[in-house]
């Protein structure tokens, strides 16, 4: 088979005593593997371009890279991914995960009313291009915001106002939306720390 993927190569840190990478072995390192939850939009990449390769088609892809519930294993098989691999979070979970894994998964397809797991590999294909250009600009999506679980601590604001279109105030602790600034990139959400914003679903026109 084609290895595409299993540990990013990486340095970890620099001691800033020493000067020396870690893991040290005496006074030297190397560059060693990045592996766990933290590669797998790195893999789900790698995943969607094989399951798209025509020149490919109809081979067996069996993904791994970050997979530590059933929904991250979902999320591989939906992209193309026939079988999965799990490493790292066995190592930290201990392999009762996999029992997790196929419960979960089992759970998954009864719900959506499909018998087996070949039923739903590669169904997220269809929707994943490969540039921005063919993505849908004449309108937005706001955020909503929910009140009732909003911590006051201002992170929507800070990150719109330096990392946005300043398109949100504050007013009693609670974030106050401009519709004419904002573009519905949806940065407040990824940062709410409270899970306190959501996408109101609504389309409006620029």
């Amino acid at each position: 088979g084609i290895s595409a993927i299993n540990t990013v190569k990486s340095i970890m840190r620099i001691n800033l005593d020493t000067y020396v990478s870690s893991p040290a072995v005496g006074n030297d390192s190397a560059v060693g593997g990045y592996s766990g939850n933290a590669i797998k939009p790195i893999a789900l990449r790698y995943i969607t371009e094989l399951g798209k390769n025509p020149n490919i088609s109809g081979l067996h892809i069996s993904g791994m890279g970050g997979i530590e519930t059933w929904q991250d294993a979902t999320e591989f098989m939906l992209l193309g991914a026939g079988s999965v691999q799990v490493t790292t979070a066995v190592m930290q979970y201990g392999y009762r995960i996999i029992k997790d894994l196929k419960a979960g998964l089992n759970y998954y397809l009864r719900v959506i009313g499909d018998n087996s797991v070949k039923d739903i590999v590669g169904l997220a294909l269809e929707h994943v291009s490969n540039t921005t250009d063919s993505l849908e600009r004449d309108t937005v999506v706001y955020p909503k915001f929910l009140r009732n679980k909003c911590i006051g601590c201002g992170r929507c604001r800070i990150s719109c106002a330096d990392g946005g279109h300043q398109a949100i105030t504050m007013k009693e602790r609670k974030p106050i939306l401009d519709p004419k600034r904002c573009i519905g990139c949806h940065l407040c959400l990824l940062v709410c720390p409270a899970g306190a914003i959501e996408s109101s679903g609504k389309r409006v026109k620029k």
